[in-house]
């Protein structure tokens, strides 16, 4: 474990007397190599030393498992000491994860699991002694799962040099996805806080009254924080999310709803339930279209789970109603500008703004005052400001800046502003309708507009009074110098030095940093602010120009993330990149995901120009292969409506070919097929015959996939054709890779066998790695289905080899479910059970429902052919069926047909389904 060497360092020293006198005395060695100096009295130590340094309870697993490894326990063991759980109650527990009555886990077994690959009994030292039994990945997963830990931190050197080379390529790649993931904050959408929380006292109690009674009595579960803009909703709800988050073990999910946020639309409840629902790992091919489908979802998902929700700036409770996980043990906050009357049970709590007393503490803190600080002009600013953390803490930031004596140049200042605006009706860039939704955030007969015109007026030059003023058309929420710059029209290095004085004077707020620098958020109130100033001093040109400079640069960036032409991408939408020893290609991929806010806000307020269009269909390409399909959807619309503007009709074409590789990653195949007939009918009427090609293409692989054989066979063959007479040897070995696949299926193998490698023959010519992983897993298929084990098997691992390598998940899963057919036909079941294990773990890791729902399938089988009455096979089909009739596969009247023989045979053995799975089938239209 990564901090173990950081836990011994931290208790080294208290513990130095415990492990000496321990360690003086003679300790005995049990049978599996571990020594009782990890006996209970030492574990009790242990704990007592980590609780001394201040650790909870929670806290304390992986420094005792650390502790433990160090002192020679073997893994598996120390995670189970760490937990305080017997043998006994580990198998118990076990028994009941895997609801596997008929043959239960026994507390021997899981003994020699601590101690594998160690020999068993007394005579392990003779060279006749028994190894003990392997504890498979399907274990070791299950184990994770009753240790709170993940399978990988259960196996050490010892283990990897004995276990199977799928499971050693298992352990890499999830060490792997562990040590390259981003931070956990990153996924909930979590606002960093770098400003520190001050006052609010009051607030902070009454939250945490609500929260321990919601956890100890189960009290209202759902709460709304409402005020004025700059009130600090946000900061409070921050402050919650830091104090209760290890409370909710299931985790922390932020949203921002940008019900208030200017210049941005409302987020639809639609949208938010698909982040959420990706957020919680469900696969998006499963995510249904409709709104209230969407929610019954969420609130499935969250029913068992104690998480902490937070909703924030959200618009109404019409909005917010379908977002609530009714949960029994979670807690949601809500935050918005509005009273949310509207949601029926819901606690508010009103925010106003800061008493003088609290106000001044802050104002103190932020600023740096020294202790004889001007107390009346303090007052006199914070009366100006009302009493609203915004506004103290923009005003704190001059201060701080620039010296306490500002502070009585601030109040003098505020005093004429006041007059000035007291005196009557100011220009028409004062009337502005930006200046008028400023106004709106008033308190005493002031308005935040003089905390904002300090600001502004104190920035020592011109250029950087632009920028200020071009924040106000900024299409996101978060800016840094990469982006800042275009919009200026400055070089980067120059906006480095811009946005940092711009944050300096506390007209930005920081936000997580990234690869680049430093991010910043940019506050709505700021932004109106902005704006009002933007309208008084720039030409009407100006925001158009520096928006369309934006969405140049981010056009530039886009370009380079490597989005294929149809007829380059034919083959599947796996296939990898073309090499890439620069690293560009991938910098250019990790700065769209990371800027998707702004990309969208970019191709929302701009125009119909072709920049604009361009941009959308990169960018909804690029998150369409990441699964976020809603997104991906709207981008390529837009995009197709500013290509059918322009008469461009070429374009037209690929977004269509788009389409339909997007609805096909959704499973929504009948859609996808029109998609690519739309495309095919375009490239046809253009006459390129390799858009034909390609779109008919991936009209046949949409057709094979629903089970209508005759048009895709007719479809493969045609391809074929056009791809001979154009000489393109990639699409002949596709199309003949589809043919095999018809022909396997549903013709004839020897046909199929020829196709393969004829496929595989073209792929090792022209150097197609994706080609040649799957032609070779078409010639294992159809040979394990003629008999022919033990090439199969050759023929299965090397495509498994080149799935790993090119990073293709589709072909590794397939594989092993090959691989697991195999073993099945040769009659040893438990192997093949590992293998439709690890594709199981594979298929739902990557979202493929269409391999979890094979899987599912041949696992049915497996628990059928083990013999022995039980209801496992029905609720595999059942879970099997529901995928296939989703999807619209025609294989699921086969499917149902099995499930009703499945039925039948536990009514006449007498098998009783349990009360889940009889309602799930029920819901299928099964009489149970």
């Amino acid at each position: 474990m990564a901090d173990a060497g950081v836990w011994r360092r931290i208790v080294s020293q208290k513990s130095t007397v415990s492990q000496k006198s321990t360690v003086s005395q003679k300790s005995t060695v049990s049978r599996n190599g571990d020594t009782d100096v990890v006996g209970a009295e030492a574990r009790k130590e242990l704990r007592r030393i980590l609780l001394g340094i201040g650790l909870r309870e929670n806290e304390l697993l992986e420094p005792l498992v650390a502790e433990l490894r160090y002192r020679g326990c073997r893994p598996r063991r120390a995670w189970r000491l760490a937990n305080e759980f017997t043998q006994q109650q580990v198998a118990d527990e076990f028994n009941r994860l895997t609801g596997k009555a008929s043959a239960p886990m026994k507390a021997a077994r899981i003994s020699e699991y601590e101690s594998w690959p160690g020999p068993r009994g007394a005579a392990a030292e003779g060279s006749r002694a028994r190894a003990h039994p392997r504890p498979t990945l399907e274990v070791l997963k299950n184990l994770a799962a009753i240790y709170r830990t993940s399978w990988d931190q259960l196996v050490d050197t010892a283990d990897l040099a004995h276990m199977p080379g799928t499971e050693v390529a298992a352990y890499r790649a999830v060490v792997s996805r562990r040590t390259t993931a981003l931070p956990a904050a990153s996924d909930t959408g979590f606002p960093s806080g770098l400003v520190p929380f001050v006052g609010r006292s009051e607030q902070q109690r009454m939250l945490r009254e609500r929260v321990e009674a919601h956890l100890s009595a189960g009290g209202p579960r759902v709460h709304v924080v409402n005020g004025l803009a700059g009130v600090g909703k946000t900061a409070l709800a921050r402050w919650l999310v830091e104090t209760f988050e290890d409370r909710y073990p299931d985790g922390v999910i932020w949203e921002d709803l940008h019900g208030h946020t200017d210049g941005r639309k409302a987020r639809e409840p639609a949208g938010v339930l698909e982040q959420v629902l990706l957020k919680i790992g469900v696969a998006p091919e499963t995510i249904e279209n409709d709104t209230s489908r969407r929610a019954a979802r969420w609130r499935l998902e969250m029913r068992d789970r104690r998480s902490l929700v937070v909703l924030d700036n959200a618009l109404d409770s019409k909005q917010v109603r379908a977002l609530l996980p009714e949960a029994r043990d979670g807690f949601v906050l809500i935050t918005s500008r509005h009273k949310l009357t509207g949601l029926t049970g819901a606690m508010p709590l009103q925010l106003d703004a800061m008493g003088p007393a609290e106000a001044e503490q802050l104002l103190v803190e932020l600023g740096h005052l020294p202790t004889n600080y001007d107390v009346d002009a303090a007052r006199l600013v914070l009366r100006t400001a009302g009493g609203l953390p915004l506004a103290i803490r923009l005003i704190a930031g001059q201060i701080a800046y620039q010296g306490p004596d500002l502070l009585g140049t601030a109040a003098a200042e505020f005093t004429k502003l006041a007059d000035r605006m007291r005196a009557g009706p100011g220009d028409g860039a004062e009337d502005s309708l930006p200046e008028r939704a400023l106004d709106l955030f008033s308190a005493e007969g002031e308005t935040l507009s003089a905390a904002f015109e300090l600001s502004y007026q104190r920035l020592p030059d011109p250029v950087l009074r632009r920028a200020v003023r071009l924040l106000g058309w900024f299409p996101g929420t978060e800016i840094t110098a990469e982006t800042l710059a275009p919009m200026v029209d400055v070089p980067q290095a120059q906006a480095f030095g811009l946005i940092r004085q711009i944050f300096e004077v506390g007209l930005l707020d920081p936000a997580e940093g990234g690869p680049t620098g430093q991010r910043y958020r940019i506050h709505d109130v700021t932004r109106l602010f902005a704006r009002v100033k933007a309208d008084a001093e720039d030409p009407p040109t100006e925001h158009p120009a520096a928006v369309g400079r934006l969405v140049r640069q981010c056009l530039l960036v886009a370009r380079q993330a490597g989005v294929q032409r149809p007829y380059e991408a034919v083959g599947g939408f796996s296939a990898p990149p073309a090499p890439d020893p620069t690293g560009a290609t991938e910098r250019a991929r990790d700065w769209l995901n990371r800027e998707r806010e702004l990309l969208l806000g970019c191709v929302s307020v701009t125009g119909t120009d072709p920049d604009t269009g361009e941009l959308a269909r990169l960018l909804g390409a690029h998150l369409s292969e990441l699964g976020h399909l809603s997104d991906a959807e709207g981008l390529l619309f837009r995009a197709l409506d500013i290509a059918k503007e322009g008469g461009d009709r070429l374009t037209c074409c690929d977004i269509y070919f788009e389409l339909g590789t997007l609805y096909r990653r959704a499973c929504r195949y009948e859609t996808a097929s029109t998609a690519f007939q739309e495309a095919h009918d375009i490239a046809t009427a253009l006459g390129d015959s390799r858009l034909i090609a390609a779109s008919l293409w991936g009209f046949a692989e949409v057709v094979r996939t629903i089970g209508d054989y005759d048009r895709a066979r007719s479809a493969y063959s045609d391809v074929l054709g056009m791809a001979r007479q154009l000489e393109n040897p990639k699409f002949e070995g596709d199309a003949l890779r589809g043919l095999g696949h018809m022909e396997r299926t549903g013709g004839d193998r020897a046909i199929a066998h020829r196709c393969y490698l004829d496929a595989l023959t073209i792929a090792s010519e022209i150097g197609d790695r994706y080609s040649l992983g799957w032609s070779l897993w078409g010639l294992g298929s159809v040979s394990r289905e003629s008999g022919r084990f033990g090439t199969a098997r050759g023929q299965l691992d090397e495509a498994y080899r080149i799935g790993t390598e090119i990073g293709d998940h589709l072909l590794r899963a397939d594989c092993l479910r090959g691989l697991g057919h195999l073993e099945r036909d040769a009659g040893d079941l438990d192997a093949a059970q590992e293998y439709y294990a690890d594709s199981l773990e594979i298929t739902r890791r990557t979202r493929d429902p269409h391999g979890e729902a094979d899987v599912l399938r041949a696992l049915a089988y497996i628990a059928i052919r083990s013999g022995g009455a039980h209801w496992r096979p029905c609720d595999l089909l059942h879970k099997s069926l529901l995928l296939y009739e989703g999807m619209g596969i025609k294989l699921a009247d086969q499917v149902r047909a099995e499930l009703t023989q499945a039925l039948d045979r536990c009514r006449r053995e007498s098998v009783t389904l349990p009360d889940r799975v009889q309602e799930d089938l029920r819901r299928l239209g099964f009489d149970c």
